[in-house]
């Protein structure tokens, strides 16, 4: 007689990024039952917790989920985690998973190393905007400061890696994913960086003069020419400034919802059937599928209208929802946020219809939150921006069969600390991420650069510190604190009245400066260090 105990299957893992998700959609029982009925099915299995991001924007805090390091260490987030000890999807690799990735998202690109650890990876990126982001946020900046022989070489390694790289995924990558459209547009783009990669073989410093000389948004247009100029050049620069200009002018304000974005939008629709058939083929595999949807960030796009009339069915009930109290949120977010939970149901179905609902840990979350869905303010601009709407975000995690701590923060860090603690992945000795599911923070720091280059050692450095009853918003200038912002989030929670000059909250203020000194205490003898050295 065999009277061994039989072995629980193993557990597969579904990390399901909604790029923007706000915790407030999930926050209140009743109305995540009423507009998510599917992400509040998997509550049922589970839990859902507040989390504090360590950034307000996607670029900022990917390295904070991918590599469970703060956005400004390593040298900052301008490389993503490619010099970042370790991701956390090898990590979960070299426990014996086989992994995936599947995304919308332009930021898992070129020369980041968000794709380290994953077996098989699908991605659906405008090359043209990574082009555009790139150039923008980095190389330019890096244009700018003194050009020494080390400081040339280092733009030209990079622009060398930009343009092998954007070749090599377009050329060889799975474009299972790709609409037509993006198709297209992609395969224009890969045989201008080869032209490109040619000429800066020939001629470094006529690229470098395109660097300077030609908008981001409009360089891939000129891939390969060596001094573009013209009626041609002169055309696309109006249109590109005028582009500029009224995208900026429709984002900052509200009456008129609906925006043109720069890159072709990939929808959650275009992804959700290979989704499903990836889980369904993987019945007997132990798999681990990391998944970003870039839906609701770019809720208010006007360059897929088939999306916006498939969301157009959500409205009536989001309506009724808004009468009831349910919710706060306008309704273009809150019709993509419903969109995409309405297609979570056929994953759902997928996962129950194959026997594989039962062990597979999922867990859904946002990078972070979205000002447009609502907020009391005017919008900052986006250092400063890190107020709730911008970077309270949910965990959710489903059928890890342990209950969250039941005091302590949770942070971007966090999140995927708690999903390899529910999956019993060993964290690697680079991770800073505490488990929800153990003991939580008692602070969170949400640090950025602002718009641009992260250069640590020149630019202001934004921090924001949280804490259970406080938020206290600083910048770093040169090396003085200077602290611009403060809430007390108890008395205050729609973070409405700044509270910095009153002299009661002053010890308060002092303690939490000492504690945001000695966590970041590298970036503050750096910038010290640097000051000194001037001086």
């Amino acid at each position: 007689m065999n009277d061994r105990v039989p072995k629980a299957p193993q557990k597969n893992a579904l990390f399901l990024l909604i790029d923007a998700l706000r915790y407030d959609v999930l926050a209140d029982p009743t109305a995540r039952r009423y507009l998510v009925p599917n992400l509040a099915r998997l509550v049922d299995r589970g839990f859902v917790r507040q989390v504090v991001t360590n950034a307000q924007s996607t670029q900022f805090v990917m390295p904070a989920l991918f590599s469970l390091t703060y956005p400004l260490d390593y040298g900052g987030y301008n490389n993503g985690i490619r010099e970042r000890p370790k991701s956390f999807a090898e990590s979960i690799k070299d426990a014996g998973f086989e992994t995936h990735l599947l995304a919308s998202c332009n930021q898992l690109g070129v020369a980041t190393g968000y794709g380290r650890g994953f077996d098989t990876i699908r991605t659906t990126s405008d090359f043209r905007v990574l082009l555009e982001q790139r150039i923008g946020r980095t190389l330019r900046y890096e244009l700018t400061l003194e050009r020494t022989a080390d400081q040339r070489e280092k733009i030209i390694k990079e622009v060398t890696l930009l343009l092998d790289g954007i070749e090599e995924l377009i050329v060889h990558h799975d474009k299972s994913l790709w609409p037509p459209k993006l198709m297209r547009i992609n395969d224009r783009v890969a045989k201008g960086c080869a032209a490109e990669r040619a000429l800066l073989e020939r001629e470094p410093d006529a690229v470098m003069a395109k660097l300077t000389g030609i908008a981001p948004g409009i360089y891939w247009r000129f891939l390969g020419e060596h001094a573009p100029g013209g009626v041609r050049l002169f055309w696309h620069r109006a249109m590109e400034a005028m582009r500029w200009r009224t995208r900026g002018w429709i984002a900052a304000q509200t009456t008129w919802p609906f925006l043109m974005m720069s890159h072709f939008p990939v929808v959650f629709g275009d992804i959700v059937a290979p989704l499903c058939r990836l889980i369904e083929s993987r019945a007997q595999t132990r798999w681990f599928i990391h998944m970003h949807a870039m839906d609701v960030h770019d809720c208010r796009a006007l360059n897929r209208p088939g999306n916006i009339l498939a969301r157009a069915r959500f409205w009536p009930r989001w309506l009724v929802g808004r009468l009831t109290g349910r919710t706060k949120r306008r309704w273009l977010y809150d019709t993509a946020v419903m969109y995409v939970d309405h297609l979570l149901g056929q994953v759902i179905d997928s996962l129950e219809r194959t026997g594989q609902m039962e062990h597979t840990v999922v867990l859904v979350t946002g990078d972070h939150g979205l000002y447009y869905a609502e907020s009391p303010r005017k919008k900052s601009e986006i250092g400063y921006r890190t107020h709730y709407e911008d970077i309270e975000v949910p965990l959710l995690l489903a059928n890890s069969r342990r209950a969250p701590a039941d005091a302590g923060m949770i942070d971007s860090m966090g999140v995927t600390a708690t999903f390899l603690d529910a999956l019993d992945v060993p964290p690697h000795q680079s991770f800073k991420g505490v488990s929800g599911l153990r003991s939580g923070r008692a602070f969170v720091i949400s640090e950025n650069c602002g718009h641009g280059n992260a250069d640590l050692a020149r630019r202001d450095i934004f921090f924001t510190m949280t804490t259970p009853r406080h938020k206290m918003m600083a910048v770093l200038k040169g090396a003085t604190l200077d602290v611009k912002q403060f809430y007390d989030r108890l008395a205050d929670p729609r973070e409405i009245r700044n509270i910095v000059a009153d002299p009661d909250q002053r010890a308060i203020m002092d303690e939490m400066v000492k504690l945001l000194r000695a966590e970041r205490a590298e970036i503050f003898a750096l910038r010290e260090a640097r000051n000194n050295a001037a001086a």
